[in-house]
């Protein structure tokens, strides 16, 4: 008997994040860049978000789409997602040292969490770190 495993949607778009990511770990000599290390942290309080999923979307349901249900969220599931989103914040505060950084300040640019609240300021930071690259 066979073992049959399947791929989520999720599990596909992490995959991808993370390789789209790649070339910002293996960009500078002294290890991976500021903004690579805080997608990594970023990505792991994903994953262990991932425990708290139903509980975030019944919150996200009763509240309507105007905030993230993890800010209607107390406990363990808030503290995580609160620490994750202040990782993205910080990525999109930092400069860019390669294209692997542009590639994830893009994705943050576009997570639901920031398209929620700090859309207009994401996409401003997106078109420095662009400008900033291209100098």
């Amino acid at each position: 008997m066979t073992e049959k495993t399947t791929l989520s949607r999720r599990a596909l778009v992490a995959g991808s994040a993370m390789l789209a990511a790649g070339p910002a770990f293996a960009a500078t000599a002294t290890g991976p860049t500021p903004i690579a290390r805080l997608w990594a942290e970023a990505q792991g309080l994903a994953s262990q978000l991932s425990a708290h999923r139903g509980a975030i979307t019944a919150a996200a349901t009763r509240t309507g789409a105007s905030t993230p249900g993890w800010m209607r969220l107390g406990g363990e599931a808030n503290a995580i997602a609160e620490q994750r989103y202040g990782k993205l914040v910080a990525i999109l505060q930092e400069t860019p040292k390669n294209q692997g950084d542009l590639a994830i300040i893009a994705k943050v640019s576009q997570d639901s969490d920031i398209q929620m609240g700090a859309r207009l300021w994401a996409s401003e930071k997106l078109a420095a770190a662009t400008l900033a690259l291209s100098a």
